[in-house]
């Protein structure tokens, strides 16, 4: 299962999702966000993780990750756009474009876990669910929709924005159980 934490924002954080066996790290490029990383931080970041884990480029436009998308394994926008290693986020289903995974999040990054519709069976194969998950509801989500992987931010976190190393050992732990 594709297991990602996203909005860290230092190295210490990197080393606890590599050791924890996150699959990927989101790296938060949108400016109001409490998890946001300048570019040249997010570049050292990326930097670092590679060839450690897989690295994810975390913004609402396309325009805001254009110049490091290279640098990252993935970008996530909830915006429409041609690229071939594209999470395109969202909460409606998706259109007709070309993307490498879905993620559904109705909460656009607040952490508000607003239920989950129906249509998301239909797209299981290529869906990543995030939005309020955390160490208490993460397997009941998967046990109900079987999804490619989840993704967790402010559910692993002690404070807006300041990540928890037990909490996301706990939360790997029950995706892990769930998943089994």
């Amino acid at each position: 299962m594709f297991i990602k934490v996203c909005g860290l924002k230092n190295f210490d954080h990197i080393d606890w999702a590599v050791d924890l066996g996150y699959t990927a790290m989101g790296i938060v490029l949108h400016r109001q966000s409490p998890r946001y990383c300048s570019t040249e931080t997010a570049l050292k970041m990326s930097d670092y993780a590679r060839g450690k884990i897989a690295t994810v480029a975390v913004a609402l436009r396309y325009k805001d990750v254009k110049e490091i998308a290279a640098d990252f394994d993935f970008i996530q926008i909830y915006e429409e756009v041609a690229h071939k290693n594209l999470i395109f986020a969202g909460d409606s289903p998706p259109a007709k474009i070309s993307y490498r995974y879905f993620l559904y999040d109705r909460s656009m990054g607040s952490g508000d876990e607003t239920g989950f519709p129906d249509w998301l069976s239909d797209i299981r194969e290529s869906l990543i669910i995030a939005g309020g998950l955390n160490p208490s509801n993460v397997s009941g989500i998967i046990n109900t929709y079987h999804p490619f992987g989840v993704d967790v931010s402010s559910g692993v976190e002690i404070d807006r924005g300041i990540k928890d190393y037990h909490l996301m050992k706990r939360f790997i732990e029950e995706v892990k159980n769930a998943s089994q």
